[in-house]
């Protein structure tokens, strides 16, 4: 006698709950940054939105897309309206010019980040960029990658 197991129907209910984790996302995106107008799209959070973080002299335009699926970093974000930031002329960036927000290492192991925490982080990213523009040294803690 066997346990009659419907992996069709398990990897469904998988699905469905990575989908709802998305909305969820989008939920608390929504409430707590305003200036950022999201969709659920294919079980991914996209947002966009412009912000101007306190002692940037620019308005920056942020496209962010949240895959609950990547087992690395969920988090994609980029900077769209400046295109001096470039992978490989800006640091830290990733490739395919993602901002670099934290270094992954320095988290606990089994430390799964909701996107809402790591959102403040653009603007300070965003700070820091304006003054590596300016100085030419990143000032904020960093890791060499």
């Amino acid at each position: 006698m066997g346990v009659n197991f419907d992996i069709n129907r398990k990897l469904k209910v998988i699905r469905n709950e990575k989908i709802t984790a998305a909305y969820i996302q989008q939920h608390y995106v929504e409430k707590h940054f305003p200036w950022i107008s999201t969709v659920v799209k294919d079980g991914k959070l996209l947002g966009k939105g412009k912000i101007k973080p306190n002692g940037c002299k620019k308005e920056y335009e942020i496209l962010v897309v949240y895959d609950i699926n990547d087992i690395l970093r969920k988090e994609r974000i980029f900077v769209v309206n400046d295109s001096q930031i470039q992978f490989g002329k800006t640091p830290h960036l990733y490739p395919g010019n993602s901002l670099c927000l934290y270094y992954p290492k320095d988290l606990p192991q089994n430390l799964d980040l909701n996107f809402i925490d790591v959102i403040p982080w653009i603007s300070e990213w965003l700070v820091m960029y304006e003054l590596w523009k300016k100085y030419g040294i990143w000032l904020a803690d960093e890791v060499k990658h």
